[in-house]
């Protein structure tokens, strides 16, 4: 019985730990993009491009494929 438990710990654990590792790299990703946003302070570094939005930034980190 102890062991069934243990083992229905682990397995949700790995469950719940593949959920959240997607969004916390989202998380971070969207949290440096407002900290570059907000640093920029005149009018012509807040002219350059944006950075791309995550799902944007996963396409092309994997090379042009589907998220």
């Amino acid at each position: 019985m102890e062991r069934l438990i243990v083992l229905t710990i682990v397995f949700a654990s790995q469950v719940l730990t593949a959920c959240t590792t997607d969004q916390l790299s989202r998380g971070i990703y969207e949290g440096s993009k407002a900290y570059e946003k907000s640093i920029k302070s005149t009018p012509l570094e807040k002219s350059k491009s944006e950075l791309p939005s995550y799902d944007q930034y996963e396409k092309e980190r994997r090379g042009g494929a589907a998220p």
